[in-house]
């Protein structure tokens, strides 16, 4: 059983990687820094975060960077590109949470109409395999 989900993991990622070689050039138009201020605790991955004013950043193909605007915390993370319906004005920050657990679940960029989703953690995963009320969002916005 383990063999065939460590198995399954390694085919999500692989798959994952491919998805991004594709999708690179799209993310090559908004490279610049977005700033949020976020009101509660949260993860990104398998990293617990404070609340506090954050910076993200491309840093790689497919790797972003979260660091507290007073540089003591920094984080740098897997994204797969998804495909929006229109383009927002300002970066938006969408979090999914489980009582008073909340993790950083896709990010849009200003002017595109291409964000980010944010790789799940052990963590995440499960509270939500755990989970008996429906998973909530959170909607922040930046700039």
């Amino acid at each position: 059983m383990r063999k065939n989900l460590a198995a399954l993991a390694t085919m999500m990622v692989a798959a994952a990687v491919m998805v991004l070689a594709t999708a690179v050039p799209t993310f090559a138009q908004h490279s610049g820094p977005m700033k949020v201020n976020v009101p509660f605790n949260f993860a990104v991955e398998n990293e617990r975060l404070t609340a506090g004013e954050y910076t993200i950043q491309r840093v790689a193909n497919g790797r972003l960077m979260i660091r507290s605007n007073d540089d003591r915390v920094h984080a740098t993370f897997i994204v797969i590109p998804t495909q929006g319906k229109s383009a927002p004005e300002q970066a938006h920050f969408i979090f999914r949470h489980y009582g008073n657990d909340y993790f950083l679940a896709t990010i849009w960029t200003p002017g595109q109409d291409v964000g980010w989703e944010v790789l799940q953690g052990k963590l995440e995963m499960e509270l939500a395999r755990k989970a008996t009320t429906p998973v909530q969002t959170a909607l922040l916005i930046g700039h």
